[in-house]
Parts: C-alpha cells; structure tokens; sequence
C-alpha cells in the first residue's frame, strides 16, 4: 500500500538553520537516537555526511547518506525514487524496496505529501538521504490510512534514482 500519496558530518559543522546551531554530527546522533537507528535503518551517525534544515523550522530535515550529482529538481519534474517509511517508534509503514518497485511522482503537484515535495526538490540524482518529517509536513493530525497515526513524525530513507522531465 502506497501511504506517500496523499488521503555524520564532522563536528565543526553546523547544520543549515539561521534558528538552529547545533554541531551536524549532534544532531546526526540525536536523530538516529530518536528512530531507534541503526536499528530502524541499519545506519549509524557516522553514516551521515550533512544534515539539513529543509524548511528552517527544524520540522523537515534531511540527514544526507550520499551524496548525488548533477542539479536539483524543478517543479514539474518527475522524480523516480525508492523509499523506505517509518514511524517513530522504528515500525516500518511502506516501503517501495520491499515492492521492488520504484515510487514515481512529479515535484510540487501534490501528489504527495509536502516533506517529500520540499525534501527532494533538494536532492540531486544518485542522493540516499533520511527525510525526519514532522506531522506538520506530513500527514498532520488526521493521520493517513490507519497506519500513520495523528500528529506522526515520519522517517523515510530516500534514493532520488532519476529526474525526468528536464526543460
């Protein structure tokens, strides 16, 4: 079941908030803490090269895995990605891997949720990242399907595995 749709850095770093100072590789830690990583991913802190204040609200982060390449999307584009979805307390809710079937969406129509609209339209081709959601940018407080809760905070691990629709 398809729930997208709607119905560690070195220490020096500082992660990209003017409203947050906190050293990437904390933050890094205190993410993968809060999902129970590396269980909940398999990944470690150290697997994080950047983190990211997405919306520079501290609700939408990105904690990059590795780097991709070439430019970000437009909107308009579509985006093919693989992804793995879950809850906060690490129980995974979807996952196109699992599916062996890439998730394909165009950026900014709201086909999915806008974590994902504003996450990836700052990803590059070949980026593995954890998007940290917060309800606010995800599903909010009516939930999703019975399986996302209200007020869920969502962690995906995405892949950007193409960009289509280049102008």
């Amino acid at each position: 079941m398809q729930f997208i749709q709607r119905v560690a850095a070195p220490a020096t770093r500082m992660m990209r908030s003017p409203n947050c100072r906190v050293p990437a590789a904390m933050f890094a830690t205190a993410a993968a803490a809060s999902i129970g990583a590396p269980e909940a991913f398999g990944r470690a802190a150290k697997d994080v090269k950047e983190t990211i204040d997405v919306a520079g609200d501290g609700k939408l982060q990105k904690l990059v895995l590795q780097q991709g390449a070439g430019e970000t999307p437009k909107r308009g584009d579509t985006l093919l990605a693989h992804y793995d979805g879950r809850l906060t307390s690490g129980k995974q809710f979807d996952s196109s891997r699992k599916r062996n079937e890439p998730f394909q969406f165009t950026v900014g129509a709201g086909q999915v949720i806008e974590g994902w609209d504003r996450g990836f339209a700052t990803m590059k081709k070949g980026e593995k990242s954890i998007l940290v959601i917060d309800s606010k940018y995800g599903y909010g407080a009516r939930g999703a399907g019975g399986v996302i809760p209200p007020n869920a905070t969502l962690y995906f691990e995405v892949e950007l595995l193409d960009i289509h629709g280049r102008r």
